[in-house]
């Protein structure tokens, strides 16, 4: 199953050891994510070290080995489909990008915690909970 990574999951799994980091390293997915997710989770960076105590190294190590598991997607490969994403995703425009790359590589659906995603016809949310069943 090919999934679009939505950032809040990643910012979840940089702060608690918990399903969102087990299901990444799982191997039981194609995790993909579009070319923003990196500097939107920076800009959490502040927020992460605070709720899970790392220190500079140990995130960045952390982060690291998370993105080795997630193919970034730039942008030229998604970008036939932002119109669209954008149509889907009006209220928050900065979700288009997953939803743009979920279109245009035919992904089996978004990886998300944010409910929005979840009054759209046009696209698959998964929760965590859903793909912990995947584990078995």
């Amino acid at each position: 199953m090919k999934l679009v990574v939505d950032a809040n999951v990643i910012i979840a799994a940089l702060i608690k050891n918990g399903k969102s980091r087990e299901i990444l390293a799982s191997g039981k997915f194609k995790f993909v994510t579009s070319d923003f997710v990196k500097e939107e989770v920076q800009k959490y960076i502040p927020l992460i070290k605070e709720k899970s105590g790392m220190d500079d190294h140990t995130l960045e190590v952390l982060t690291a080995l998370i993105f080795e598991e997630i193919e970034t997607i730039p942008r030229i490969e998604y970008e036939k489909e932002l119109k669209k994403a954008e149509e889907i995703m009006k209220e928050d425009l900065k979700d288009s990008t997953y939803v743009a790359c979920y279109l245009a590589l035919k992904c089996d659906g978004i990886w998300t915690h944010d409910p929005h995603y979840y009054r759209k016809q046009a696209i698959k949310p998964f929760r965590t909970i859903d793909l912990v069943k995947f584990l078995g």
